[in-house]
């Protein structure tokens, strides 16, 4: 009767573990806005079957429970992204932002890779399951509004695959780190999307649009090509701000 009953429970067991191993596997949908898992080499589909998302690469260099590390470490995924059969690829990163590489108009955050590595316990790039954050570049601009600034604002930009990322922070007496401008939570891709920042300042309102500064760390800063230049002084006037452009 005992061995009947032991039976039973490891049967029970087999079926609940292979049903919640299928659903992760069978799960090859995503929403925007949502958090979402995903496993390497599978292609999942948003729900209204405008976008797929497909991980090709992972790598997990996160300091192994048991080992104390100089550095935390950190994971890196390296996929496909298409929008309307549009593909594009990405790079994400746990830690080191600025080596990032997103979708246009889109921004995927890595919100946890599981398991944790733990010292003397393989696991393989294929067995991770990856927590992504999916959000439109624009989902946020509702919830963003200027004041007066007595200092103006600094406005930074840098290169996003084809498109360009733009970051304003209030000005300061200060110089910013490279840290705070890519990390900053007033950022958005594209000159469309900038425009629509600049929507949201009151007139009068000054702007200093900074270049590329000295240091390794600032490699990456610079400015879009002299037309997009052009086309967002013309639409500060439009708009009463005093835009300078510091090269």
């Amino acid at each position: 009767m005992k061995l009947l009953s032991a039976f039973k429970f490891l049967l029970f067991l087999f079926i609940f573990t292979a049903m919640s191993c299928e659903e992760i596997i069978l799960e090859k949908t995503f929403t925007i806005g949502r958090e979402s898992k995903f496993r390497m080499s599978q292609l999942y589909t948003s729900n209204d079957g405008q976008y797929t998302l497909q991980i090709n690469e992972i790598n997990d260099s996160r300091c192994p429970q048991g080992v104390q590390c100089v550095w935390q470490g950190e994971v890196t995924l390296k996929g496909h992204w298409t929008d309307n059969q549009v593909k594009s690829d990405f790079e994400l990163h746990s830690v080191v932002k600025s080596m990032e590489k997103q979708p246009v108009g889109f921004s995927i955050q890595i919100v946890d890779a599981r398991p944790y590595p733990v010292h003397g316990t393989e696991t393989k790039p294929e067995d991770l399951v990856i927590t992504l954050l999916i959000e439109k570049n624009n989902s946020k601009l509702d919830t963003i509004f200027f004041t007066h600034s007595m200092k103006g604002w600094e406005l930074y930009s840098w290169p996003q695959g084809n498109d360009w990322n733009y970051s304003i922070l209030p000005g300061t007496n200060r110089e910013k780190t490279y840290d705070e401008v890519i990390a900053n939570k007033i950022r958005v891709i594209g000159k469309d999307s900038l425009k629509m920042l600049l929507d949201k300042f009151p007139a009068k309102e000054e702007l200093f649009w900074t270049g590329k500064r000295s240091g390794d760390g600032w490699a990456n800063l610079s400015f879009p090509d002299d037309n997009t230049i052009n086309e967002i002084k013309n639409y500060c006037q439009q708009k009463e701000l005093v835009l300078s452009v510091i090269q």
